[in-house]
């Protein structure tokens, strides 16, 4: 398919997509960003510290994979509902996808804290760095379930084309308490203790995401019911639709 000829850009069409994309984009980097600076301070620490932080950052990392492929399937069918105009079915997959992604994390979580040590021992033989990663890993184990729920309404809001609010979530929430207050316990934090060393980023790390999955779920399920309350459909149509999705069969 091509243009008859020259076509001139669609300004009102392209800004349209930057206002959803562009804080998309910050989002992922404030998310990023975090992590990839933290390390960087914290080599500040020393090498076996700096091992540990990387064991236990790598480990997260791989298991953030499952609520990430569950966000981003979530993000495109609200999308697809919403584009059938079934805003119903879009909260719907919401409600369940999050029951599901909480559950998987509540299981992994779990299963991450009582194998912790035989994990740990796979990634290093020095006992120095496997007894600071098992302290490490429990911070983890902790965040991990408010991460994915993150995670999951992130990507739902995408769907519900909502992104500057979550923008200023990740950006308050990862770098100013992640980062910024992680800093501070780790160097200074004279008034409350510290130093702390890479428990304080550590700490701090988990306290923002908690606040990141708690304030961005009940974002993503207040929007997903507004959403939802617009829907002409009956409920009885609402449940056949419904049905017809799990079937794979396409809304009508």
């Amino acid at each position: 398919m091509h243009a008859p000829g020259f076509v001139r850009p669609e300004w009102k069409r392209l800004w349209n997509l930057l206002k959803i994309g562009v804080p998309m984009g910050l989002c992922t980097f404030f998310e990023v960003s975090s992590f990839t600076l933290m390390a960087i301070f914290v080599s500040r620490l020393g090498p076996d510290i700096m091992s540990a932080h990387q064991i236990v950052a790598n480990l997260t990392s791989m298991c953030y994979m499952v609520p990430l492929s569950l966000g981003i399937a979530t993000s495109v069918l609200i999308a697809q509902s919403l584009g059938a105009r079934w805003p119903s079915v879009a909260y719907e997959c919401l409600k369940r996808t999050l029951k599901l992604m909480v559950t998987i994390a509540v299981v992994m979580s779990v299963l991450l804290f009582l194998f912790r040590s035989v994990i740990l021992w796979l990634y290093t033989s020095e006992v120095e760095v496997h007894e600071l990663a098992m302290s490490l890993i429990l911070f983890g184990c902790f965040y991990y379930v408010f991460d994915a729920m993150q995670s999951v309404s992130a990507f739902a809001l995408r769907g519900y084309r909502v992104t500057m609010a979550p923008m200023i979530i990740y950006g308050v929430m990862l770098w100013g308490v992640g980062l910024g207050l992680g800093y501070q316990f780790a160097f200074h934090g004279e008034w409350a203790g510290g130093p702390y060393g890479v428990f304080g980023f550590w700490g701090a790390t988990a306290t923002g995401l908690f606040l990141t999955g708690i304030s961005l779920t009940l974002m993503a399920l207040w929007v997903g019911r507004q959403f939802a309350k617009d829907d002409s459909h009956s409920p009885d149509e609402v449940k056949a639709a419904i049905q017809r999705a799990e079937s794979h069969k396409p809304l009508s």
